[in-house]
């Protein structure tokens, strides 16, 4: 009797949101766990400038291959929870060889080559994660903030881990660090129920088994707006991990993981309070809201100062809450049942592909014009990324259209479909 009940007990919670947020709090530890540190553990080994960002383009590269592969297969055929699960255990294998090469000083060519490898791995995760949690809500807009809270909950504890615990700001155990929490969220994973991949096919074409499917969500205007938007401003904030660090460090600060941890305390107050603003406000009012979020916090970096440092750091969850974890929402609400993984997995490709991977060549060059014989003009630096923040979000205000109805009627009917929806 008691064994039954607890069969029934732990089916009841496999099948529920506590699952979906260990998940979504596991992920997000593994990923700021290598993420935040990386400039600075990098440093002190003595990697090049040059290597350290190229190791940041890793996965903007894999970004261009994995997702949309891996979108296809969810959607497809094998169900996304075994997906993850191998996706997790690859992850942590190739992350924790990719630090162990920098211990025994097998040089940058090996790390770097290691690092493409684990990327690979690990850039389809979010997204078919994310595709996961909201497969599994009945209402997104009012169930997915809480939910994506968690994420923010595992990126701030592993933030403040790797610098108050494991004093690894500067040390490969952060990175060791990661690659057990990747094992624990793929043994996570074979433990929730598997369930059925909506298309439950074989890719019958070539382009259907690297998901270019989802490619024909471009033909939609708003759609198409989404996109490039979210790729422009990935772009603009890839700045921040890569650079942010180094600044602090240059600022004085000694522990810059934990300062960095300041982006997730108003990040997981955004999140809870993200299912009221789409509630009351048009989805383009919050995404704008995002974007010129996204100025202030530039702008208060080309200060140069510590205290604005600090403040535009913890400026960095609410900006990345209200455009992109809104912008996903919208791609689960407004595109159909069969294309929801690829549609996650074309804005994974586009944030982290295309967006990360010119932003980190592009600002490595702007980063290069703003050095002078007197150090890193820091001002000059921030302001240049202001100004384009700037110009991305008054195109994204002129050209997105939206829906009609109510701000709470726009945010409750946006249901699945690929067909072109009423203009404002």
């Amino acid at each position: 009797m008691a064994a039954s009940a607890l069969s029934r007990f732990g089916a009841r919670i496999r099948q529920g949101k506590v699952p979906l947020a260990v998940l979504l709090f596991l992920h997000c530890a593994a990923l700021a766990a290598v993420t935040v540190p990386m400039s600075n553990v990098l440093h002190a080994h003595g990697f090049s400038a040059g290597t350290i960002t190229w190791a940041f383009c890793a996965s903007g590269i894999a970004a261009f291959i994995s997702p949309m592969l891996v979108g296809s297969l969810a959607d497809r055929s094998v169900a996304p929870e075994r997906l993850m699960a191998g996706i997790c255990f690859a992850s942590a294998f190739f992350l924790a060889l990719t630090f162990f090469s920098v211990d025994r000083g097998w040089g940058e060519g090996w790390f770097l080559g290691l690092m493409m490898i684990y990327a690979l791995m690990m850039a389809p995760g979010f997204g078919l994660l994310t595709s996961i949690v909201l497969s599994r809500l009945r209402n997104a807009q009012r169930e997915f903030g809480l939910l994506r809270a968690w994420a923010t909950w595992g990126w701030l504890s592993a933030s403040l881990g790797v610098s108050l615990v494991l004093h690894a700001d500067h040390s490969t155990r952060s990175a060791y660090g990661a690659a057990v929490i990747y094992v624990i969220e793929g043994c996570f994973c074979l433990w929730l129920k598997p369930t059925r991949p909506l298309a439950s096919r074989l890719p019958r074409r070539v382009r259907d088994f690297f998901g270019w499917e989802a490619l024909q969500l471009l033909r939609h205007p708003d759609h198409r707006i989404i996109f490039v938007t979210s790729a422009v401003f990935s772009a603009v904030l890839s700045s921040f991990y890569r650079y942010s660090p180094e600044h602090l460090r240059e600022l004085g600060n000694a522990a810059p993981s934990a300062v960095m941890s300041t982006a997730q305390m108003l990040e997981g107050v955004a999140m809870v309070t993200l299912s009221l603003l789409l509630a009351r406000l048009r989805l383009k009012w919050v995404l704008a809201a995002g974007l010129l979020g996204g100025v202030l916090r530039l702008w208060l970096m080309s200060l140069n100062e510590l205290p604005w440092m600090v403040a535009s750091i913890a400026l960095h969850g609410p900006v990345y809450v209200l455009y992109f974890t809104t912008s996903q929402i919208y791609m689960e609400q407004r595109v159909a049942d069969r294309l929801r993984a690829q549609g996650q997995a074309l804005l994974t490709l586009l944030n982290s592909g295309v967006g990360n991977l010119s932003g980190y060549v592009i600002i490595l060059w702007w980063h290069g014009k703003c050095e002078t014989a007197a150090g890193m003009d820091w001002a000059r630096f921030w302001q240049g990324i202001t100004a384009v923040c700037a110009v991305v979000a008054v195109l994204f205000l002129i050209l997105y259209r939206g829906r009609k109805g109510t701000p709470s009627a726009s945010a409750a009917a946006m249901v699945p479909s690929l067909n072109p929806l009423p203009k404002d």
